[in-house]
């Protein structure tokens, strides 16, 4: 057996409990209005870039037939291998 590959037992004298740092205070962060007025702009188009992609996702989940114009599910039934006595078995 190679010296190497067994994992030693930690010796309880070994063991050397440390304290626990104490927390740091609080800090209180001051930003520019430059900082923040950038970062608004920033955050204004992820918001609208976001928007623009929900609203392609809709339009192409209404195209398939998935739902319907209210967001109503249109479809309940199953694909074939998944319908109680399919020759499929996922193991639940």
């Amino acid at each position: 057996m190679a010296s190497g590959a067994v994992v030693r037992k930690v010796q309880k004298r070994a063991v050397v409990a440390r304290k626990v740092a104490p927390k740091a205070a609080e800090v209180t962060r001051t930003y520019s209005p430059e900082f923040l007025a950038e970062h608004e702009a920033v955050m204004a188009r992820v918001r609208e870039e976001g928007a623009k992609r929900i609203k392609r996702s809709v339009e192409r989940a209404i195209a398939l037939g998935i739902i319907d114009k209210d967001g109503n599910l249109l479809r309940n039934d199953l694909p074939p291998d998944m319908v109680p006595g399919a020759d499929r078995d996922f193991g639940g």
